[in-house]
């Protein structure tokens, strides 16, 4: 089980439909926001994250764009070392430390607002 937040293009349909409308042009618009926010919350989780060898703050990495046809354009913002999520949520010998939870909540406004900046300059708007 991988230890992931997703990042997903919510809240902002209008500038999504005129993105759209440019064709290619658009998808990397919206592609360049995504990453962009998508590495201002890796930044900001690894400021969270639990340090003993540093390993699993180095492994925190935002992921290629994904699509799903429903949910639209994604990033994963994350780590696939198998203790993250113990740390993330807990096991029954040790307390949960959810450092990517803490970042995300702390942080996702500011990723919106990317996002949203990102695709309004790509459109010259």
């Amino acid at each position: 089980m991988s230890n992931k937040i997703s990042m997903e293009l919510a809240g902002v349909d209008e500038l999504i439909k005129q993105i759209e409308e440019l064709g290619r042009k658009g998808a990397s618009i919206e592609n360049k926001a995504l990453k962009q926010a998508g590495e201002m919350m890796a930044d900001e989780i690894k400021k969270e994250t639990p340090v003993d060898t540093g390993r699993l703050r180095d492994s925190i990495e935002v992921s290629h764009i994904k699509q799903m046809k429903k949910q639209g354009k994604y990033v994963y913002v994350g780590t696939d070392l198998p203790y993250g999520w113990m740390i993330e949520f807990g096991t029954w010998k040790m307390n949960a430390y959810p450092f990517m939870a803490i970042a995300y909540e702390a942080n996702k406004d500011k990723a919106q607002k990317i996002i949203i900046e990102e695709m309004r300059k790509g459109l010259g708007l």
